[in-house]
């Protein structure tokens, strides 16, 4: 069995990504990394190919460090590998366990009642603890510590944009919702000081729980008839919409503030511009005649319509209008 590389054998400065996105790759090279790159994980015939690929690069080249992004994120051959060659801090069975909502209810149980009493029930899903909002909360991890970086409402509407209710979100957050509701992204959520404080706490405590070290996670909670409730957390960035809201509203842009973590610098502290939603395109193939022209609409893309404003006020009469043009 060969031994895993050890930090003395390794350059500090020798980064090897993972299905990055481009953004990523510039903004570490422009920080001064030497980047190694594997974009596609589906181009091995197994696992036991990929681990090869992956293990060979790290030991000729002398990485530092594996950064796994998106769907890769989840790969075991990837993180397996990360673990064995003591290129990522975090186990390699973490992900699995912060996506399993059935896992992270064994995991608050044996951490004590308080934690025991935020999980979601087994019985969620079959309409016994329904809810009609869902928070996901963007944190970044270094060295054990975490930062949040933005929560993100996800609600189910109705065509005139009142509240309606909805299931359970999906692994990434967009809602499954009956017929006629819609699930609309906003940032920053609308929450008072206390409700604000105890999400947070709520999704770095599960991070702490589970022993996660390094890198982006994006927690959702559910807000419940009986209170927050812990739904999942997938270890990486937040997709689209919701990362793009987050982007928008407090200039931060996540692969410059990971490269910044890698490096041991300080994060940025986001400072909020205005406000931000996202709804969904009825035909993401399709954008209705006029969308683009309305009020408060910043951009169409990836399936949503996206809509920045000042005010929260302002921001609700956009997406109302936005929500009866697409009705």
């Amino acid at each position: 069995m060969t031994s895993p590389a050890g930090r003395s054998d390794s350059d500090p400065r020798r980064l090897l990504l993972v299905s990055p996105p481009p953004r990523l790759v510039a903004e570490a090279t422009e920080a001064g990394f030497h980047i190694l790159t594997v974009t596609d994980t589906d181009g091995f015939p197994d696992g036991e190919s990929l681990r090869a690929y992956l293990a060979q690069t790290a030991r000729t080249h002398r990485v530092s460090r594996m950064i796994a992004c998106g769907e890769a994120a989840t790969l075991p051959a990837v993180l397996e590998t990360a673990e064995h060659l003591r290129l990522s801090p975090n186990p390699a069975a973490l992900p699995c366990l912060l996506a399993d909502p059935e896992r992270i209810r064994g995991l608050l149980t044996r951490s004590g009642p308080q934690w025991e009493a935020v999980a979601l029930p087994a019985d969620a899903r079959d309409g016994s603890l329904s809810y009609d909002v869902e928070y996901g909360v963007e944190t970044l991890t270094a060295e054990g510590m975490h930062r949040v970086t933005g929560i993100v409402e996800l609600s189910s509407t109705g065509p005139d944009g009142a509240p309606a209710g909805s299931e359970p979100g999906s692994g990434h957050g967009s809602a499954v919702t009956e017929r006629g509701r819609t699930p609309v992204h906003t940032f920053p959520a609308p929450l008072t000081g206390q409700e604000e404080a105890e999400i947070r706490a709520l999704a770095t405590g599960l991070l702490d729980l589970a022993g996660y070290e390094f890198g982006y996670a994006f927690t959702r909670i559910a807000q419940t008839g009986q209170g927050l409730r812990i739904i999942n957390s997938l270890t990486r960035q937040s997709s689209r919409p919701a990362s793009r809201l987050i982007e928008l509203t407090t200039g931060l842009v996540p692969e410059r503030e990971l490269v910044r973590a890698l490096s041991g610098k300080p994060m940025d502290a986001p400072v909020l511009v205005g406000c931000a939603s996202a709804v969904p395109l009825p035909d993401a193939s399709r954008v209705p005649q006029g969308i683009t022209g309305l009020d408060g609409v910043r951009e169409v893309r990836d399936g949503h319509v996206v809509l920045t404003a000042l005010t929260p006020a302002q921001l609700a009469r956009c997406t109302a209008a936005v929500l009866d043009r697409l009705a």
